[in-house]
């Protein structure tokens, strides 16, 4: 178990990391969020690679408990009962785990393996399995959801705010195309 001092360490260094990038985030920085002195975070965690290599870590565990929650194993309707499922389940794991979704994307290249092509895989496998179309490319159409869910967290959404709008759009106009 995280004691309580390492637990307010890492959650201020993933947001420090999220906002401004492994290379704009300071341990100066994180360590005025969290509320300790810089010193407090060296002994913790030595540097700020071993800081972000942490951040990763915990979060990572954190994600891939709930990424399960994400595969309803279930008969579904239809296809449109099948992706507002799906893409309702996503927009959870998204909320509850955006700032590490930014960070495992924007510092892409200082994280060993790819958790977002392992990600990518597993939706397009899931899609695959529920949605029977032998001319569609699963896995654009699942970068295509994700990408999608991204923006709409990032409140780039074209709706302004009115993400259920967006969602049934986005759902209905994917039906139309899957058909």
């Amino acid at each position: 178990m995280v004691n309580e001092t390492r637990k307010k360490i890492l959650d201020a260094a993933l947001e420090e990391f999220a906002e401004n990038g492994y290379k704009g985030a300071t341990i100066r920085v994180i360590a005025q969020k969290a509320g300790f002195t810089e010193m407090t975070l060296f002994r913790n965690f030595k540097n700020k690679k071993n800081l972000f290599s942490s951040v990763l870590i915990e979060n990572n565990e954190k994600i891939m408990k709930e990424v399960p929650l994400i595969f309803v194993e279930k008969e579904f309707l239809n296809s449109k009962d099948f992706l507002e499922t799906l893409i309702r389940n996503l927009l959870n794991l998204g909320k509850n785990n955006f700032e590490f979704i930014k960070v495992t994307i924007n510092e892409s290249s200082r994280i060993p393996g790819n958790f977002v092509a392992e990600f990518l895989n597993g939706i397009s496998e899931y899609m695959e399995k529920n949605i029977q179309n032998k001319e569609m490319d699963y896995q654009i159409f699942a970068f295509s959801v994700l990408s999608f869910i991204y923006l709409l967290l990032s409140d780039y959404a074209y709706y302004s705010g009115d993400h259920e709008k967006a969602i049934e759009k986005f759902i209905n106009n994917s039906v139309i195309c899957i058909r």
